[in-house]
């Protein structure tokens, strides 16, 4: 009698763990993933959605001083500093190898949002480049 209850709240605790994962599942798969944005999308209205953090990849080229800097951020989080990415290709320490810059960004709230960043030498004044990026939060 006693393996008969055990048997039983072991088939419920199963069933009732089977479902619940199944829900979860259900839930995460409905998510919003992130957008992969380049520089190819610079001077176009793209739409993200809300609240989720999306990667913009850029060439950058920091062994002789240049990086991507924001100028301006709205309705976006921007997280810094920004990552890299060494070309496998490319020898560690060789000057002048290009690398790609990657750029975290976090519509905060549904509406407009947009991003100019600048590439520059920190210690410099001129900018070398503009990108402006337009974005619809939905």
């Amino acid at each position: 009698m006693r393996n008969a209850a055990v048997s039983g709240l072991l088939a419920v605790a199963m069933a009732v763990a089977t479902t619940g994962g199944a829900c979860a599942t259900d839930r995460i798969g409905a998510r919003a993933k992130g957008v992969a944005l380049s520089e190819a999308e610079a001077g176009r209205t793209i739409r993200l959605p809300a609240g989720v953090t999306s990667t913009l990849r850029l060439k950058t080229n920091p062994s002789t001083g240049y990086g991507w800097e924001v100028a301006q951020a709205r309705n976006l989080a921007v997280k810094r500093p920004f990552g890299t990415v060494r070309n496998s290709r490319t020898s560690p320490g060789l000057v002048g190898a290009p690398e790609t810059a990657l750029i975290a960004i976090t519509p905060r709230v549904k509406g407009p949002a947009s991003l100019r960043l600048v590439y520059k030498r920190p210690w410099e004044k001129t900018v070398d480049r503009t990108l402006d990026f337009a974005f619809v939060a939905e």
